[in-house]
């Protein structure tokens, strides 16, 4: 019985030892969950560049894959800095639990030695007799016996405490020497990040000054992209007040308004719990990057040119399927020119809207569910850029989609 306890004892501390060395804390392995997801962006944006290259007329895009690398590699490398430190904390604890056991080690084995001395000096079965025999009375004679028999079995369970702290020792050594391992890994990439930010960073300033030398024609690039968007966003706002409008025809004229759509009690609890979703949809394409946010600015380059942007654009790779980020209705979809398509999905008073898919799954009037695929990101043959243009409206307020959207 004794001996299976001890081997029950020999196996918790080896499966502990195990995950300890094994299992990184909750934080370090969010940190490497982010680093493997960052660097799969730094690698779709490698392929969208080799395609950007190819096209002469594509330097504004280069421009803006490159700056988007940097931004990445940078967010990579604070990452890596984060792990580092997790991994050095980790081999300090690890290293005082080593210094720590050695002592206890040392303080057992003298208390043992000591032990085995007294025992020694006493081992005649003689003296144990005369030991026993000499008592006063019976009570006393069972004492002495049940002392020595005490005696026995925590000298023994001296012996295995020392054999088990030993390979508690052993395992914290391995675990010790697999961080030191995973810390220079992690530095040494650390190292090559930085060396390739400065790389990244010339080949920003190239493709500047080529943009600078041809402006007047990247400026009218600019231009009609932004007079295309906007003729867009018009198009989009005029549906939907027209779908408010026709929403409404049924409530009382008292309760209409021309930019509110009027709500049910099942339409209210829908846009209640779109809201209360807030920072927690999940992103409408798996595999993507923001490369473009929502707001008003100037661009960056041709600081004179205004840019604004109703939405996010999520670049993705080929073949990327759009999804529904809530519960909703289909409300319409939106043909634009080029043939590609807009779904518009509504979740009470809430609009979540799908630019440029084509081989759309759904049809108005639809219900869709959470991650439901809607149709296939369509990839410009000219660029070769794989884009989601994603808008968020409550009524007909835009909002930006970025804090919506689940962190990454």
């Amino acid at each position: 019985m004794k001996n299976t306890k001890f081997t029950y004892f020999i196996l918790f501390v080896f499966f502990f030892g195990i995950q300890n060395m094994l299992a990184q804390t909750k934080k370090q392995r969010a940190l490497e969950k982010q680093r493997i997801e960052l660097q799969r962006q730094i690698d779709q944006i490698n392929q969208q560049l080799d395609a950007s290259r190819s096209n002469k007329n594509a330097a504004l895009d280069v421009y803006e894959q490159i700056k988007r690398k940097i931004a990445i590699r940078r967010q990579l490398i604070s990452n890596l800095r984060r792990e580092i430190n997790g991994i050095s904390h980790q081999i300090n604890k690890t290293e005082k639990q080593i210094a720590k056991l050695s002592k206890e080690i040392a303080q057992l084995k003298k208390s043992y030695a000591k032990m085995v001395r007294q025992s020694y000096n006493s081992r005649s079965r003689e003296s144990k007799l005369y030991f026993l025999f000499s008592s006063e009375g019976f009570y006393q004679a069972f004492k002495r016996m049940q002392y020595m028999k005490q005696y026995n079995r925590y000298r023994k369970k001296q012996g295995e405490e020392i054999l088990q702290k030993k390979d508690e020792q052993v395992l914290l050594k391995v675990s010790l020497e697999k961080n030191r391992q995973s810390k220079r890994k992690l530095y040494k990439n650390y190292k090559k990040e930085a060396a390739k930010i400065k790389k990244e960073q010339e080949k920003q300033q190239t493709v500047i000054a080529e943009l600078k030398k041809q402006e007047r024609h990247y400026i009218k690039q600019i231009k009609a992209k932004q007079k295309q968007q906007a003729k867009i966003d018009k198009q989009i706002e005029d549906l939907i007040k027209k779908a408010i409008v026709k929403s409404n025809r049924k409530v009382k004229k008292s309760n209409r308004k021309a930019d509110k759509f009027f709500l049910t009690p099942e339409g209210r609890k829908l846009a209640n719990s779109f809201s209360s979703n807030r920072g927690a949809l999940p992103w409408p394409v798996k595999k993507a990057y923001i490369s473009r946010k929502f707001g008003k600015g100037h661009h960056e380059i041709y600081k004179n040119i205004p840019i604004t942007s109703s939405g996010i654009h999520l670049s993705t790779v080929k073949g990327s399927k759009a999804r529904a980020v809530f519960n909703g209705t289909v409300l319409q979809i939106q043909v634009v020119p080029g043939g590609n398509s807009s779904v518009f999905i509504k979740h009470g008073n809430y609009l979540t809207i799908y630019g440029n898919l084509i081989n759309v799954t759904v049809t108005p009037g639809q219900k869709v569910k959470t991650r439901q695929v809607i149709g296939t990101v369509a990839t410009d043959p000219l660029s070769h850029k794989t884009e989601l243009k994603f808008k968020i409206y409550k009524n007909t307020t835009k909002l930006n989609p970025e804090k919506w959207l689940q962190k990454r």
